[in-house]
């Protein structure tokens, strides 16, 4: 009974001595000392909260209204022709049991809904069309009033420069318009007057040159056996001026040149003196002939 009387008491003790840490509350704890380092460290009015709606996801789709009154003749359905023809009267009043008179006046209630909704639905067509007409006007006169207005004073202090010369886009006529169009004439017709010397310098080129062309088949067999014949190149030896015997078209021409001796080629030219440049003379001297004479030259 001791130990248990002690256990009560001690419970008891550490019930009444502790001390209480901080009251019940719904707003954030913020301690005393906020280093600079939070976002609290700095108190700023906080923006109010949005209420963003979320738009309700809708399953399935609405069909189309259907066009009540269509745009050609959209007031043939508020005739009494048109309600005489889909909804007729009785030709003679229906009279005897209840059922019958009770049919009739459900037809009498269908065509008289009949008729006040179409009144109502064209009411509503009317406003419709009227209000939207109304719109469409307002802004087209905001948007005209908006185009033909000056511009603002805070636009002009604030744009950018612009050049007057830039903002004239009017295209002006050419004031040396004849004198651009004889130029262009002229070399038009230095052009094609070019064009027919040089056909006219081929022309020649081709005749001087048809004396050699092989026409016929005799003289083709001819050349073909000239230049097949086994001691073709021993007969080029007097016609090259060559001291050694001549086996191949190497011997004629010579071997393929090589990169040192094209390198040694170039060098050689620009020291002065070298086949070439006896041919490139050769060559300029028949040109010269060529111009004085109007001609073309065989070689």
């Amino acid at each position: 009974m001791s130990f248990l009387s002690s256990r009560q008491s001690l419970r008891t003790t550490k019930i009444h001595t502790l001390p209480a840490i901080r009251s019940f509350s719904t707003t954030r704890f913020t301690s005393q000392t906020v280093p600079p380092d939070s976002p609290d460290y700095i108190r700023l009015p906080l923006p109010a909260q949005l209420e963003q709606r979320q738009r309700v996801l809708v399953r399935g789709f609405l069909p189309v209204p259907r066009s009540i009154f269509p745009h050609r003749r959209s007031e043939r359905k508020i005739d009494g022709d048109y309600l005489a023809q889909t909804a007729a009267k009785p030709q003679s009043p229906r009279t005897g049991s209840s059922q019958r008179q009770w049919r009739a006046e459900v037809a009498a209630s269908r065509r008289q809904g009949l008729e006040e909704g179409l009144g109502e639905l064209w009411k509503r067509h009317n406003r419709v069309k009227t209000t939207r007409e109304m719109r469409s006007r307002a802004n087209f006169q905001k948007n005209h009033e908006h185009r033909v207005a000056p511009e603002r004073e805070d636009d002009q202090y604030t744009r950018g420069t612009t050049l007057k010369t830039l903002l004239d886009t009017k295209v002006y006529a050419d004031p040396n318009k004849t004198k651009r169009l004889e130029e262009s004439r002229q070399k038009i017709m230095e052009h094609n007057q070019h064009l027919k010397e040089v056909r006219r310098d081929a022309l020649m080129e081709l005749y001087v040159s048809a004396s050699s062309f092989i026409t016929q088949e005799s003289e083709l067999r001819k050349k073909i056996d000239e230049l097949f014949h086994d001691d073709y190149f021993e007969g080029q030896i007097q016609q090259y001026n060559k001291e050694w015997t001549i086996a191949n078209v190497w011997g004629v021409h010579g071997y393929p040149p090589s990169t040192a001796n094209m390198l040694d080629l170039t060098s050689r030219s620009m020291g002065g003196g070298s086949p070439k440049d006896q041919s490139r003379t050769g060559y300029r001297q028949k040109r010269i002939a060529e111009e004085f004479t109007g001609g073309k030259m065989d070689v």
